[in-house]
């Protein structure tokens, strides 16, 4: 978990770094702002740019989680979220989330609601 909270906060900063430069060239080059306006209008579009990475990088984060720490396949999953078992496919093991990033909230939602009122895997650990 620590490699993956790593590589998020590192998409995050890519992130901010491409959105500061982008609103800053937009606002000094199109909107004829002064620099110090490019400045700070890059400093807010961003962090904006990168708070919305982080938080779908987490979503992704926590999704793939319940889902690895409970062993749903595709039909589990979509009989628990409603979606359709082809919104999922599981290559390898791994969840590979097709489903728009507008709806990752809602099925992240419903999966901790069903974990919660399902009690976790009898696995022991190594």
């Amino acid at each position: 978990m620590r490699k993956n909270m790593i590589s998020t906060i590192i998409m995050a900063l890519m992130a901010f770094i491409a959105g500061f430069v982008a609103f800053a060239i937009l606002l000094s080059r199109i909107g004829h702002y002064p620099l110090w306006v490019a400045v700070i209008g890059g400093i807010l579009g961003g962090g904006a740019v990168a708070y919305a990475e982080y938080y779908h990088l987490r979503q992704r984060a926590n999704i793939k989680a319940i889902v690895q720490e409970y062993r749903l396949t595709s039909d589990n999953l979509a009989r628990i979220t409603g979606e359709r078992s082809t919104d999922f496919p599981i290559y390898h093991g791994d969840l590979s989330l097709i489903v728009p990033k507008r709806r990752w909230g809602l099925i992240e939602k419903k999966l901790q609601t069903w974990a919660a009122e399902n009690p976790g895997p009898n696995i022991k650990k190594k």
